[in-house]
């Protein structure tokens, strides 16, 4: 068997949770993309013969079925959203919040398929405020604006 791909491997682990963060997916539903997608297991699979593939494929899926069971493990990563935008596309995005007496900061980084699209900005108030309800909403109706996602502020 591959030794990148060795289930339980350090490198395969630090590769995927890598990938999920990048990619913003929730960690369940990203193994079947991290398998077809990233760099790490085309990488991998490319170096063994083909016969031996699904096979390696099949551990790696069941090592990281296993991984994204632990709720330690999945407790890492932020909550990922998702809606669509007016041309039907699947966005993806994550809310950082900073709250301050009375009101909130955020920050939501959108992405769509393998493509991060930058951040929406923005802030609320209100003495019981919901502020992740409102921050949500606003970055919705932000990626759901006639002409397409326009990131405000800056793209990382």
């Amino acid at each position: 068997m591959n030794q990148r791909t060795k289930a339980g491997t350090v490198d395969l682990q630090a590769a995927f949770t890598e990938w999920v963060r990048k990619n913003a997916y929730n960690p369940g539903e990203a193994i079947d993309h991290f398998l077809q997608r990233s760099d790490y297991m085309r990488d991998a699979v490319d170096t063994v013969v083909e016969h031996a593939r699904g096979k390696i494929l099949e551990r790696t899926r069941g090592h990281l079925e296993r991984l994204t069971a632990d709720a330690v493990y999945v407790a890492q990563f932020p909550m990922v959203y998702a809606c669509k935008d007016l041309q039907d596309r699947h966005v993806r995005y994550t809310v950082s919040l900073t709250l301050h007496e009375g009101h909130a900061d955020w920050v939501g980084r959108v992405w769509s398929d393998g493509e991060y699209l930058g951040e929406v900005h923005g802030s609320g108030s209100g003495p019981q405020a919901n502020y992740v309800e409102l921050a949500r909403m606003h970055i919705e109706s932000h990626v759901q604006c006639a002409g397409g996602f326009q990131p405000r502020l800056r793209k990382a």
